[in-house]
């Protein structure tokens, strides 16, 4: 095992504090990458703006993302996403939730000529009951995954996603999903306990993909200080798959205006 894990400091300097209500954020990450039992280890720098409002009953998120690979000078990859949702109350006690989700998943390699995209966008439709002991949530979404260069595959997905938060700031979440490519069916699970308390929010996330062949294990913890968030994570990957488990370990901030 590896003794040493890089921690990357990280400062961010933001300009004058302007209304919270604007919804923009800028922030700046780092991430190192461990391969288990290799000499494999890379470097990772990604800025990112995040715009989150709400207009009445309507949510709009946006997110763009452009990481540096700083062990070399290529490759390097872009994300965005882009999500709305449609709140439909049914009451004061609950409330149908339309959401739609599209996402962009691009690398470039210059050096070995090559670079492949994806994207997937995600129709879901979720029913929220809210009741003295805690919110609970349930969710059903359909994503499809579509080609856009470099990559031949293109298939479809279905979410069960199921939720509860407890009045005392506990979450859980359970998600099985299952995707469809020819001549195969591949199942998976998430599962997360969550905890928020005023400034302060906690994660552990739990991952199981190809057919229960493999999971991760991803602690994060996040801290609210005015306009900033600090955020730190580690994620265990690829466990169960052979001499694959990786370790990467992520700070970062975003400054909200």
């Amino acid at each position: 095992m590896r003794k040493s894990i890089c921690l990357f400091l990280i400062f961010f300097l933001g300009g004058t504090a302007m209304a919270d209500k604007i919804g923009l954020s800028l922030g700046l990450y780092g991430e190192a990458f461990y391969l288990w039992d290799t000499d494999r280890k890379d470097y990772f720098l990604t800025p990112l703006i995040e715009y989150d409002h709400s207009f009445g009953k309507v949510d709009l998120y946006v997110k763009g993302e452009y990481t540096f690979c700083l062990t070399n000078i290529f490759p390097q990859f872009f994300f965005s996403e882009e999500k709305i949702a449609v709140h439909l109350p049914l009451g004061s006690l609950s409330e149908f939730q339309f959401r739609l989700k599209n996402e962009q998943d691009l690398l470039f390699d210059p050096v070995e000529n090559q670079g492949r995209g994806s994207g997937t966008v995600k129709p879901e439709l979720s029913y929220a009951l809210f009741l003295p002991p805690g919110e609970i949530a349930l969710a059903l979404g359909s994503p499809w995954t579509y080609r856009m260069w470099g990559r031949r595959d293109s298939f479809f997905g279905l979410d069960l996603t199921a939720t509860y938060s407890t009045p005392f700031w506990l979450g859980f979440k359970v998600a099985a999903n299952f995707i469809f490519i020819p001549d195969a069916v591949v199942e998976g699970m998430e599962a997360a306990i969550s905890l928020m308390q005023d400034q302060f929010y906690a994660e552990l996330a739990f991952n199981i993909q190809e057919s229960f062949s493999y999971f991760s294990l991803t602690p994060e913890f996040n801290y609210l200080f005015n306009f900033f968030t600090f955020w730190a994570s580690v994620e265990f990957g690829g466990m169960g798959y052979g001499n694959r488990l990786t370790i990467s370990p992520t700070l970062g901030v975003k400054y909200r205006f």
